[in-house]
């Protein structure tokens, strides 16, 4: 209309009444030139102004009227909507699936964005840092989307902010240019707004409040056709719905069209997997057939070349430079000695799942289809406390437990480099269980790190204690649970995770220094003495047998080595750091003893603890002492070295032949 507006009605009579010459009409004119460009004037044309110079008044002036009328000033006419259609490929959760689009985008000459989740990478059915980097490399955008795409606003502000801004630092720290943010569940408010654009984030996308063709979808009027270009509110891009296996193939393109109709604007289109939901793993719902979305990309491509559309990644849109990484206040750990736990005693219920105790979580794994059941009370536990009861059904695998929740510092405790952990609780269960603990790196994801040795089946509440190994220097924060690992019962309470720094104190000059020494109790699997374990190396076969009875005082643990090519085999006191394993005075002379009966010669064998290190290593043994039918006591005096505060023995059988010890002693004389 501009073009006409600027042109007289005698130009149009000059170029021979044609508003697009000939040329034109083969091909786009180049930016800025009119389609209207009037032909150069000819002998015929001349005359036919001559012509229309002799119109009467009456059509003279209708014309001139007319003219008017076009030529009326811009400001006059309602404003055009030229905003182009964009299309933004958007992904969430860097399902491994989604390199399949990352291909298909490609060939198509298109790139997407690529919402990662940091905690999430590697693992199975998920992207790798290799697939990231491919897609990087191949003009796709990774945006963020936290550390362990937790719900932002049931987290406390500190919480998200570490969420969002650590999230954004493991992927700045992988090379990644990240500017971008989604939010999990598409789930936010005013404050998480506010964080994402503190962390560094140019923009944050939700999902919904844009019309979308598929059925049940927000529609016009009640959504408009498109996001502005650019958002109203950069920290809340309006999007059309999920893509699902439902969405058609016609209502993705009508989607697209209704906009290029209606003003244009940006179309940030949100794929989670893409994959046939018959392959292995393919959700049902948030799901999209990978015929579909290269048949939906090359009528893009029509699109792009009849109607203008274009396609960018969010960053494209969004503009804007990238933001230095922001590092979010940490939590500080507990005091030594004090109980780092939020709600140890179970007695709070979580503001999100009211079925749970505050910041604890049920966890399983290696599970079958005789899945275990949870429940808790906010009373009945021990001392007054609230309990968990877990339940493990007949013909049930794999484990569960109750564990503190593994996040960035609401729950789990801080850990300190160097220090052991004191862990404890009240028990009930109907066969053995133990202590799981869960280390954090760094870059906030969890692992396994250790495990406590078990805990006899109890009818009644009955204490657990058990001191952790020192924990390294790489470990952020640690969890904790009690752990049912076999069809039957478990219920606990009262939990406490303290800190400590260095081994139990060393006994005193002339006390007994070992637990257990008359091998009497059983540890929780019921088949061996609590506080000793059975030790050797080498190509040989011995079989382990323990009795609570039957010794020269209390118990005995029988060795029978059937079969002996090199090495040994051995009962000695577990090689940890202060739970059984009895902590040594560097420079004090200590006297071990033990009572043997054996067919062949045996000798003791003494084993260290590094000060330093925590690490356990050979310290020497003694001379071979003579086979013998009765009941003889072998001792043997040691001085420990520099460097050492830890000690193990244990009566050695080295060749084939039986052996059988009892009443242990480890003694400081000075």
């Amino acid at each position: 209309m501009a073009a006409v507006a600027a042109t007289s009605v005698a130009a149009f009579v000059a170029a021979g009444m044609s508003a697009v010459p000939a040329s034109a009409a083969t091909k786009p004119a180049a930016p800025g030139v009119s389609l209207l460009t009037p032909k150069p004037p000819t002998t015929a044309t001349a005359q036919t102004a001559t012509g229309v110079a002799k119109l009467d008044a009456a059509l003279a002036a209708a014309l001139a009227a007319a003219a008017a009328r076009v030529a009326l000033p811009a400001a006059a006419l309602p404003a055009a909507k030229t905003a182009p259609t964009v299309v933004s490929f958007t992904f969430d959760n860097q399902w491994a699936t989604q390199m399949t689009a990352a291909t298909d985008l490609k060939a198509h000459g298109m790139a997407g964005t690529f919402y990662t989740i940091s905690g999430w990478i590697g693992l199975p059915g998920f992207l790798t840092l290799a697939n990231l980097q491919t897609l990087a490399a191949n003009g796709d955008e990774i945006g963020g989307k936290t550390v362990n795409n937790s719900d932002l606003p049931t987290l406390s502000d500190a919480e998200a902010e570490r969420e969002i801004c650590q999230g954004r630092n493991v992927l700045l720290a992988d090379g990644f240019k990240v500017t971008d943010f989604a939010y999990p569940f598409a789930d936010l408010n005013a404050e998480d707004e506010t964080l994402v654009k503190a962390c560094g984030f140019n923009s944050g996308r939700g999902v919904g409040d844009v019309a979308s063709a598929d059925t049940g979808a927000c529609a016009y009027p009640d959504c408009p056709y498109a996001e502005t270009i650019p958002p109203a509110d950069p920290y809340n891009i309006a999007t059309p719905d999920d893509a699902e296996q439902t969405t058609t193939l016609a209502q993705m393109e009508k989607t697209v069209t209704n906009a290029e109709s209606h003003g244009g604007g940006l179309l940030a289109l949100s794929f989670h997997q893409i994959c046939a939901t018959t392959t292995a793993g393919c959700d049902p719902v948030y799901s999209w057939s990978p015929t579909l979305f290269n048949n939906f990309l090359t009528w893009l491509q029509g699109q792009e070349l009849l109607k203008g559309v274009q396609v960018k990644t969010i960053a494209q849109v969004i503009g804007g430079t990238q933001q230095p990484a922001v590092t979010a206040p940490t939590v500080p750990a507990a005091a030594a000695g004090a109980n780092a736990l939020v709600n140890p005693a179970l007695t709070t219920a979580d503001s999100v799942t009211p079925a749970n105790p505050q910041c604890w979580t049920p966890d399983t794994y290696g599970l079958n289809a005789n899945v275990p059941t949870f429940t808790w009370s906010p009373t009945g536990g021990a001392a007054g406390g609230g309990q968990e009861t877990i339940t493990m059904p007949a013909g049930g695998t794999g484990a569960a437990m109750l564990i503190n929740t593994l996040d960035l510092g609401q729950c789990a405790p801080t850990a300190v480099a160097g220090d052991s952990y004191q862990v404890s609780d009240n028990y009930q269960s109907t066969v053995p269980v133990y202590f799981t603990v869960y280390q954090r790196a760094a870059d906030g994801t969890w692992s396994w790190l250790t495990q406590s040795p078990t805990f006899p089946a109890s009818a009644t509440w009955a204490p657990a204690t058990w001191l952790s190994p020192p924990v390294a220097s790489t470990v952020t924060a640690v969890s904790i649970g009690m752990t049912l690992a076999s069809p039957g019962t478990l219920s606990t309470s009262n939990y406490s995770l303290s800190s400590t720094v260095g081994v139990p104190a060393a006994a005193g000059i002339g006390v007994q220094a070992l637990q257990n020494p008359l091998l009497q109790t059983a540890d929780g699997t019921g088949t061996n003495p609590a506080c000793w374990t059975a030790a050797g190396f080498g190509t040989n076969s011995p079989t382990f047998t323990w009795s609570p009875t039957g010794g020269q005082t209390g118990g005995q643990e029988t060795i029978n080595m059937t079969s002996w090519t090199s090495g040994d085999a051995k009962l000695v006191t577990p090689f940890d750091n202060g739970n059984c394993a009895p902590t040594v005075t560097a420079g004090g002379v200590y006297t071990m003893s033990a009572y043997y009966e054996s067919t062949v010669p045996v000798f003791l064998t003494l084993y260290s603890r590094n000060a330093a290190t925590g690490v356990w290593g050979y310290w020497t043994q003694s001379q071979p002492l003579p086979a013998s039918a009765g009941w003889t006591q072998a001792t043997f005096t040691a001085t420990v070295p520099a460097g050492i505060n830890g000690a193990s023995f244990g009566m050695t059988i080295a060749s084939v032949g039986t052996l059988s010890t009892s009443t242990y002693s480890l003694v400081r004389s000075s």
